[in-house]
């Protein structure tokens, strides 16, 4: 069986925010075809309790401590040059010395490596490298940089410039570079100032049909009885999650209640700092936290929305709720590389946000299995892990 050396910049385990669903389930499926080297950093203390399931199966697994506040005051150093803050964030010596020492002593291992910032890990001799980009992350920080004033969009806008021609550096380095959806693929290749002599294709995600399945006798409803209400869900330490619930709570949520004053909003997800949890001092908007489970909270709302504002790649959220057999109400950009159906009400506009809101919590709960069927139809990880095992032979891996 062939070796291959995973590099995330996140452990892959659980997969419950974007970045870690997509990274578990490459890992799932490298696991059944290759003798897997994992290596990852771990930036929240309560991952630690995965360590022993994320290794199992694995030849070697080097996981290490990345402290969020710690390390982001160390990457200001990059300030002083003209490297990514987010590359610098991920500098580790003990990282490198660890791949070094793989690559050594298999010198023939393929290299896959997950998120831009562990490029920096994997030198030019390596036999054959794949960079999972997943999405432009340099555009995200040219978004960030249009909403903020002062330093702060000076130090975004900075980020913006130098990601991008890092992104572009290592494109060029590496064999085969995969992004969420052929639209990702195709405005990276476009923005590029000269051409590049790689691959670059695009392998989608996929959303787990059997988990996510709103049959599952288990699942209870988490809310009020006889109270309808709206649910936001998302990793809540994230800025664009941020900016979507709280443009939410301002521009729509009043028409919303005043209309429906007995309805609730539901912020559900992990790490609300003080801008979210100041929500809750509004009326009837209730701010989880993390939570153990968020099928409940999909299954027994009354309307799911997804009013994000700043976005790149797919939207899993977006494809949990419709697995869910939700229909959603979501910005023009939180449906980006999904497409649009009966199941996605697009809202363009705060009125128009309201207007399918309300429109949804007229509706009886779960009528129908269209939201499903259509997301089962198109959005199979099988059919992405058979994408990706494709594109790795046809680049010569």
């Amino acid at each position: 069986m062939e070796k291959v050396l995973f590099l995330c910049h996140r452990i892959p385990f659980p997969p419950n925010k974007g970045d870690k669903i997509r990274s578990y389930h490459w890992l799932q499926y490298l696991k059944q075809h290759y003798q897997v080297f994992l290596g990852a950093f771990v930036d929240d203390k309560q991952d630690w309790q995965h360590q022993e399931q994320v290794s199992l199966g694995t030849q070697d697994c080097q996981l290490m401590a990345r402290h969020p506040w710690l390390h982001k005051a160390k990457s200001l150093t990059a300030l002083l040059g003209d490297q990514p803050l987010s590359l610098a964030y991920y500098q580790s010596d003990k990282m490198q010395a660890w791949v070094d020492a793989i690559l050594a002593e298999h010198p023939d291992i393929k290299v896959l490596t997950f998120s831009s910032s562990m490029a920096q890990y994997v030198p030019d001799h390596a036999k054959f490298a794949v960079m999972d980009f997943v999405d432009i992350d340099s555009d995200k920080w040219l978004q960030y940089a249009e909403k903020k004033q002062g330093f702060m969009a000076w130090l975004y806008q900075r980020e913006f410039r130098t990601l991008q021609r890092y992104e572009q550096q290592v494109a060029q380095r590496f064999d085969l570079s995969l992004f969420v959806s052929a639209a990702e693929a195709d405005e990276f290749q476009r923005k590029q100032s000269k051409h590049i002599h790689s691959s670059i294709d695009w392998v989608q995600n996929g959303v787990d049909i059997h988990y996510f399945n709103p049959d599952d006798p288990s699942l209870e409803s988490p809310y009020p009885a006889a109270k309808p209400c709206i649910v936001f869900t998302g990793a809540m330490d994230y800025w664009a999650n941020v900016e979507g619930v709280t443009w939410f709570t301002e521009q729509v949520w009043p028409s919303l209640l005043a209309a429906r004053p007995d309805c609730l909003f539901y912020i559900v997800g992990s790490n609300p700092g003080a801008e979210v949890l100041r929500l809750q001092q509004l009326t009837n908007v209730v701010v989880t936290g993390r939570v153990p489970d968020i099928r409940p909270y999909l299954k027994f709302a009354q309307c799911v929305v997804a009013p994000l504002r700043i976005s790149r790649g797919i939207q899993n959220k977006v494809l949990e709720a419709l697995a869910m057999n939700q229909i959603v109400v979501g910005s023009p950009d939180a449906f980006v590389g999904i497409g649009q159906s009966q199941s996605t009400l697009v809202a363009e506009d705060a009125g128009r946000f309201s207007e399918h809101c309300l429109a949804q919590l007229s509706q009886p709960l779960q009528q129908g299995r269209q939201p499903r069927a259509w997301v089962e139809e198109r959005f199979s990880w099988q059919s992405s892990f058979d994408r990706l095992g494709a594109l790795i032979a046809q680049a010569g891996g």
